[in-house]
């Protein structure tokens, strides 16, 4: 048995065209509640009424005023529907307010629907079918034009019967909204019940709510837990997608929640000032729009003043489009793809509106600017997987937080993710989730890194992993831990060696000048002429007045290469001579739990005190050896010939 359906359509048309009076017949509520509407007899503020239909099917019904000093209120009513409920008076005919509110609802998106044709009563037979041939002709350039068109009597019951299967069809017609994602309803009406507290209402456009979920009202942020649920004033346990629905809240006053709150799922919609939009003007509207021109702004039930930041010109006119920022004078809620119209400042017409690409950008975009263009183009689709890969193709780094931009919970966000990474259009690091051809770009950075340390310490085989990680993905999204995965992958592509704390390009040769080579051989011998007394680097290099540098760097590769031990902050040891003491030493003290004391080891190797402190310092700082009061035992044989100075051992 098929899910029942849950609808909204609303009505749209001229003032007293009989809106009301058509709800009325088909639900039985009368939606002007209002005692000025009743006085009036004008609808002034938007309501909402059940048309149930024996299958399980329910269409909620809003009602909105048709007067031009009310299309406000139209608006917060027009924002969550499916469908419209086209009236027009049969003896009037397309009218102002008719036009306008369709050029409204096909801004808002919705396209779908049907042409009531009202107050049949009132005209003869013969009447009809021209009156729908001039409706046709003025609706030619709308969504409707093709609508149906069902000639009906809220006063006699004529046609009551075929509109009430019309609108059945229509709702089969509508895509259904998504039960399952992240909830949102957009609040259009907010009051308080005695011994219960406050209390809004609105249409869920997605996800679904149940008695004891905490949720988040918008603006502000607070955190409500639900003690009640009705829909269409009857008590349940959840409503869903497709439903009007009251929810009881705790934990919010009602003096802080007002038409324009939304009551959401956590994390998964923001409140904000700033938007990146594509807006579209009518064809009809009066004027164009000028750079940072004021003008209300209408989203979800919220309106605001903003100010129209055009990206790309300096004016656009009417039937245009334009990449564009809107500047708010308070928060409104909304996500990526909501649909928003906005009105002339004064005189307040209805100019245009367009949809949210970004609901919470970082900061004002500088104009004229081909590159933000294309990141909003890219964002500028209706698939959240298209969105996410287009955040992903900035360089962005992608994590389940990102939700929140893209109006899902972080579950949902962790599916897409994995979704993504499985057809290879994402890659997972161990920070978060890259484009491939941003980690590709990484790479390419390392590589870069490294071959201009190899160029700059060019004596040296090896290069610190972490200052090649840490120079190349400075001012990226990649963390270290990332840059260690960067290491591993180029690695495995045959770029790099990997030992310990270093990194080596694979075609990377340490080639020395006939003069380098002389350097290097006048410095073994000085080195291996001291042993173990240890000589300081710098009267080392004075042996080579002008050539100074280029000796510090032999030194460091030979440093490398276990030829030269660093003992001390610049005191250099022969490296064959501190290997061969090493060895001797573990050699007789090596046996375990064995310990040994300076003295010894300096009667041993028959060197100065001094020399044996260099030595023994050097070993404990390496672990081979470990010191406890004026005694010391071997922990672990030392490396026979390589002077503890490779990149795979912890002396570096």
């Amino acid at each position: 048995m098929a899910s029942p359906r849950f609808v909204v359509i609303g009505t749209a048309g001229h003032i007293d065209h009989g809106k009301t009076a058509l709800v009325t017949a088909l639900t039985g509520k009368n939606t002007d509640r209002l005692k000025e509407e009743q006085q009036r007899g004008i609808s002034i503020d938007i309501d909402f009424a059940p048309l149930p239909f024996p299958d399980g099917t329910l269409i909620g019904m809003v009602d909105v005023p048709g007067h031009e000093r009310f299309v406000r209120n139209m608006l917060a009513g027009a924002s969550g529907i499916d469908a419209a409920l086209l009236v027009i008076d049969v003896r009037e005919g397309v009218k102002p307010q008719t036009l306008e509110h369709a050029a409204i609802l096909e801004l808002l998106g919705v396209t779908r629907g049907l042409i009531a044709l009202s107050k049949i009563d009132l005209v003869a037979p013969d009447w009809i079918p021209l009156a729908e041939t001039l409706i046709r002709d003025d609706l030619a350039s709308t969504p409707f034009a093709q609508a149906p068109v069902v000639p009906v009597s809220a006063k006699t019951g004529a046609g009551l019967e075929e509109l009430r299967a019309a609108l059945r069809r229509l709702a089969d017609e509508v895509e259904p909204r998504d039960s399952g994602g992240a909830f949102r309803l957009p609040v259009d009406k907010v009051f308080t019940v005695q011994g219960f507290g406050t209390v809004v209402s609105g249409t869920v456009w997605r996800g679904s709510v149940a008695l004891g979920d905490v949720l988040t009202h918008l603006p502000g942020g607070q955190a409500v837990r639900v003690r009640g649920i009705q829909v269409h004033g009857r008590p349940v346990e959840q409503a869903q997608a497709g439903q009007r629905t009251a929810l009881n809240l705790t934990g919010v006053e009602r003096s802080d929640v007002h038409r324009g709150s939304v009551i959401a799922t956590p994390g998964t919609l923001h409140d904000t000032r700033l938007l990146d939009v594509r807006l579209r003007l009518l064809p009809s509207a009066a004027v164009g729009v000028r750079h940072r021109d004021r003008v209300h702004v209408h989203l979800g039930t919220g309106e605001a003043i903003g100010r129209v930041l055009l990206l790309e010109a300096d004016e656009v006119q009417p039937g245009a489009e334009a990449w564009a920022q809107l500047l708010l004078d308070r928060p409104l809620v909304c996500d990526t793809g909501d649909r928003f119209v906005i009105r002339r400042y004064s005189p307040v017409t209805t100019l245009g509106g367009g949809r949210v690409v970004n609901p919470a950008p970082q900061r004002l975009h500088r104009r004229r600017r081909a590159h933000i263009i294309e990141q909003l183009s890219a964002l500028d689709t209706d698939s959240p997987q298209g969105r996410l890969l287009a955040l992903a193709g900035q360089g962005r780094a992608i994590t389940p937080a990102v939700g929140s931009e893209l109006g899902l919970t972080e579950e949902e966000t962790r599916d897409l993710l994995a979704h993504l990474t499985a057809r290879g259009e994402l890659l997972a690091m161990p920070s978060a989730w890259f484009a491939p051809r941003a980690v590709e770009d990484a790479l390419q950075r390392v590589r870069s890194t490294l071959g201009e340390l190899h160029r700059r310490h060019r004596f040296e085989q090896w290069q610190s992993r972490r200052a090649v990680i840490q120079t190349a993905l400075t001012g990226t999204p990649f963390t270290p831990r990332d840059g260690e995965q960067l290491l591993k992958m180029g690695e495995e592509r045959g770029w790099w060696q990997l030992s310990g704390a270093g990194i080596r390009d694979a075609e990377w040769q340490v080639r020395l000048t006939p003069e380098e080579q002389a350097i290097e051989r006048r410095l073994l011998e000085l080195l291996h002429a001291t042993g173990l007394q240890g000589v300081r680097g710098e009267a080392l290099c004075a042996q080579f007045p002008r050539r100074d540098r280029i000796a510090r760097g032999i030194l460091q590769g030979l440093k490398e290469r276990g030829l030269a031990v660093e003992a001390d902050a610049d005191v250099w040891l022969d490296g064959q001579a501190f290997t061969a003491a090493s060895q001797r030493l573990w050699k007789v003290f090596g046996t375990a739990g064995q310990t040994f004391t300076v003295g010894q080891a300096r009667d041993l190797l028959e060197v100065s005190r001094k020399a044996a402190v260099l030595l023994l310092e050097r070993l404990d700082t390496e672990g081979v050896t470990e010191r406890s009061g004026d005694a010391r035992r071997f922990q672990r044989p030392p490396d026979a010939g390589s002077g503890f100075a490779t990149f795979g051992s912890r002396s570096f």
